[in-house]
């Protein structure tokens, strides 16, 4: 599969604080990939730094194979199309007009392409409407926004917090849109949003980034399986519990936590679990059965709320 960007350590410093820290991360064709984050944690940051908008202190990145360093960078960025925090429209204009203008910048006079663009995203009515941008929906103006992002025909897109401020139509219709580009034309996208459950329904790959490093990259088939009911036990000796876990019980799927903490995610009743370590003369000081959704599996990763 074809790598689009690769980042080696890199880094941002502003004065003594490192707003993006040592990042490593790695985005293939064809990925969703659902940047994870609080608000503060470095995704905008990180975005600026793969467009161009701000320059790195150290590391690195690739982007199609080309390094952030080599004169060919500012060419391949052509391949690409961002849309970075608030999107910026022309609000006293139509869509139309927000869409002509900016093909007009790429030198794109093409009969029929902005019609096609407006269809694309679901903006049909604006074909004709001279109804202006600053009276549309929070969801229509990121659905434009998307629109004038595709402009040029990128190969991967980057936007940063396409959900925030929507609403719940908007949010479903900002999704579906993405599924579709992405199922049809095969675009790479990259989204970086705090939106967790409605960023679950699209992500085909999550890299979950706190304050200013990638602390976990994964696939979110494994993310899904990682997110089940499991049972999680405390014992007072971890390393004979393990032992019966996978001799006696035979369990295969089970991760350590902490130094008294067992996450068991293969299929069993908690009554077998409490009478195998019985036997054993192993002190469970809890034992619970746990629902984890992909918040709850951030928050995990970052320590808790904090």
């Amino acid at each position: 599969m074809e790598t689009i960007l690769r980042t080696n350590n890199l880094s941002k410093k502003y004065g003594g604080y490192l707003a993006v820290n040592n990042v490593n991360m790695q985005i293939s064709k064809g990925d969703i990939y659902g940047f994870v984050g609080k608000n503060g944690a470095g995704k905008t940051t990180l975005i600026r730094l793969i467009t161009g908008l701000i320059q790195k202190n150290s590391g690195g990145f690739t982007l199609f194979g080309v390094d952030d360093d080599s004169k060919e960078i500012d060419n391949v960025r052509q391949r690409i199309s961002a849309v970075v925090e608030t999107p910026s429209l022309y609000l006293n204009m139509s869509a139309y007009d927000n869409l002509k203008i900016q093909a007009m910048l790429f030198g794109i006079n093409k009969e029929g392409y902005i019609e096609e663009l407006l269809e694309k995203v679901g903006l049909n009515f604006a074909k004709t409407s001279k109804k202006k941008v600053k009276d549309y929906s929070l969801g229509m103006r990121q659905r434009l926004a998307i629109a004038i992002s595709l402009i040029s025909n990128p190969e991967f897109i980057i936007l940063d917090e396409p959900m925030n401020g929507l609403d719940p139509q908007g949010i479903v219709e900002v999704r579906d849109l993405l599924l579709k580009l992405n199922r049809e034309k095969g675009l790479t996208i990259l989204i970086s949003s705090h939106i967790l459950g409605e960023l679950s329904r699209i992500a085909t790959r999550y890299g979950f980034i706190d304050e200013g490093k990638i602390i976990k990259e994964i696939e979110a088939d494994e993310l899904e399986e990682k997110s089940r009911q499991y049972i999680k036990v405390s014992v007072d000796d971890r390393t004979k519990a393990e032992d019966i876990l996978k001799n006696v019980l035979k369990v295969e799927r089970y991760e350590l936590q902490n130094k008294n903490h067992i996450c068991i995610f293969d299929e069993i009743e908690i009554t077998t679990i409490v009478n195998e370590f019985a036997k054993a003369n192993i002190n469970i000081t809890g034992i619970q059965t746990v629902s984890e959704d992909v918040e709850d599996y951030f928050i995990n990763l970052i320590g808790g709320l904090r």
